[in-house]
Order: C-alpha cells, then structure tokens, then sequence
C-alpha cells in the first residue's frame, strides 16, 4: 500500500516544498553577503551549509526509494540522472563562465593564461570533477556548484553498489573512489542517511505526538551543534594536513545529518495529519518545487551581475527580500528552459540508448 511507503503523497508534497525552502535559504544567505548584509541575518554561514546537507539528505531518500520499488535497471537509473542534472548542470555551468569573464573583462585586461585556467574550470564542471584531487579546478563564478560533484559521484556509487555485482562492483567502487577523492567519500554516508529512511520501519511507525515531540528534539538539537560546529572546523583545519575544501564540517554534519533525518521522519505523520491542507497547496508546493534546482544553480550568477550593475540597496534588512524576490522569479522563468526540459531530454535519451537484457521498465518521474 502507498501509505506504507515513506514517501506516500502527502510527505511527496511536504518534501518538495522542503526541496523549495531549502534552495530559497541558500540564495537568502548568499543575497546577504553580496549586498552586504550578512551581520543582519545571523548565522547564515550555518545556514546555508545546512540547506545542502538536507539536500544530500534529501537526495538519498528520494533516489533509492524511486530505484528499489521497482525492478529499474542501471540504463534506466542512469538515464534518469542523467536527464536530471544535464539540464540544468550544463547551462549553469556555462552561464557562470560567461559571467565571470564578462566581470573580469570589465575590470580591464584579462591576466595571462586566463582563457587556459577557464577551460579547465568549465571542463572540470561539466564533468563533475571540480573536487577531484587529479582534476578538479575551482568553479567560475558559483560558488554553490561545489555540492554538484559531490551529488552526482553519489549517484555513481549508489549505481556501481546496487546494480553491479562481484569484481565489477568492486572495480567501479574502487575507481569512482580515486576519481571522487577523499573528501567527497567521506560525507557520502550522509547522502546515505536519507536512503536508510526508505528501508527504516521505525521512520514509519512514528504517530503524531511523537512526530512533534520529535522536531522539537531536532530544534534543540540544532542550537547544541551551534555551540561547537565553527569551533569543530577551526581545530580540523589544524589537524589535517591537507585541505578537506567543503567536507571541512564533517564534525559536525554527521549530527547535523542525523538531526535531519529524525526531523524528516518526524515530518512524516505530521504530513499525513494535514494531507488536506497539503493537497490543497500542491499545486504551488509543486510548482516551486520544479524550479528549485535551477534556483540553486543560477541564482549565484545572477546575483554576481545584480550587485554589479544594479542599483544599491537602501539599509534595512527587509530590503533584501528585493534581490531575492528578483532572482527568485528570474530562475522560475529560466526553469522553462533548464528543468522543463527534463521529460524530454529522458524520451530522447531512451530512444538513442540501446537496450541490454531485460526489456525496459518505466521510470516514475522523481524530484531529486
């Protein structure tokens, strides 16, 4: 039965519409520190790091629910990613690049060996492998572009882990592993976390009351981890010898992550007792929900131009409700282009795509 499931309709909703706030936090804090505006909303910082590891979260429940209810095959999983992130990834890859050599060129002449160091950065992008130890090389112009490489290697191993067996897995394992590189490895088990959920009987067992006794739990939890996660990153930077670049809050993501995924278990009966209000708001709650990764991916850009040419802002904080609300509804528009697309990209990829084995099966269109 769907209720039986984690994800049942009414918790669908309630995490698509947590997949929108998420991405509104990141472009909110980023907004505040582009227009300078940072020390009126405190914590952001923290903030927006805990946007994405909920989207890690996020990202393994809804991925290995849609890959284990049903007999997918690794063409059908890798299709689907990859008509996923390819809209989206690629065109935001390429307008940060624009971005920043139309900023740099504005400044005056470019330095030499620029046109060199942009073409390993949009390569390294466009194949994920900005964070590599090998490869990588910084992101041109967005800054939130970092958690890409890390998502799409998750996707890899959860493929290489679920669908291979023997020394295939092992070999595809181990060479993901040296390509991926040790940072992004090793918060793979917060991606994980979220697909636990799926399979967890006592992330369905939870009623009401306990569900809210449960999320008061994770809010107090999450001022504890305020007490001691920058303090955790600084002695890290000291103890390890190289840099960890993103992973550098492990110590305190791992409780972060933990946190996350009681409060979405938690969340899971609350949605239920408000299925009614959920139904009624699903078509707004989906809506923003459908644009939320192109929100995330284009919004850092667009900000970069925003603040350059646009004209300042007057003080108060409520004023920055201005940039976001302008970048919100210009990524909502660039969507049309990015994430509608999708359906499409997965028909064609399906036809050009050869079929090996078993016939194909039918893939339900999911969010993450």
């Amino acid at each position: 039965m769907d209720g039986e499931r984690f994800i049942n309709r009414p918790m669908s909703i309630a995490l698509d519409a947590l997949r929108f706030l998420s991405a509104l936090g990141v472009l909110a804090v980023h907004a505040a520190d582009f227009y300078g505006r940072a020390e009126e909303m405190p914590f952001t910082l923290r903030l927006s790091h805990g946007c994405v590891i909920v989207f890690f979260v996020l990202s393994g429940l809804v991925i290995v629910d849609s890959a284990t209810k049903k007999a997918m095959s690794l063409r059908d999983y890798t299709i689907a990613r990859a008509a996923r992130i390819l809209p989206v990834a690629v065109p935001a890859v390429l307008l940060s690049a624009l971005v920043h050599v139309w900023l740099t060129a504005s400044e005056g002449p470019l330095p030499q060996g620029f046109a060199a160091e942009g073409l390993r950065a949009v390569a390294s992008s466009l194949l994920f492998l900005n964070q590599s130890p090998v490869f990588g090389a910084p992101t041109w112009g967005n800054q939130p572009y970092w958690s890409m490489a890390y998502e799409v290697w998750y996707y890899a191993l959860f493929a290489a882990g679920f669908f291979l067996s023997g020394w295939q897995r092992i070999a595809a394992l181990a060479l993901m592993v040296l390509l991926a590189g040790f940072n992004i490895v090793l918060l793979f088990p917060l991606w994980l976390a979220g697909a636990w959920l799926v399979r967890s009987p006592w992330a369905r067992s939870l009623t009401v009351r306990q569900g809210g006794i449960y999320l008061i739990g994770c809010a107090a939890m999450l001022q504890v981890i305020r007490l001691f996660d920058l303090k955790a990153l600084l002695w890290l930077r000291d103890q390890v010898p190289f840099s960890l670049s993103m992973s550098e809050w492990v110590l305190s993501d791992y409780p972060l992550t933990a946190t996350v995924v009681v409060a979405l278990a938690a969340l899971r009966p609350l949605a239920m007792a408000g299925s009614a209000w959920l139904e009624r708001w699903e078509g707004p709650i989906r809506y923003a929900a459908g644009f939320s990764f192109s929100l995330y991916l284009f919004h850092f850009p667009l900000l970069m131009v925003m603040e350059r040419f646009g004209p300042e802002l007057p003080p108060g904080a409520w004023w920055m409700l201005a940039p976001i609300a302008v970048v919100t509804l210009a990524c909502a528009a660039i969507a049309q282009g990015t994430e509608r697309f999708t359906p499409a990209l997965r028909r064609w990829l399906d036809r050009r795509l050869p079929h090996r084995g078993a016939g194909r099966v039918s893939i339900r269109p999911e969010p993450a």
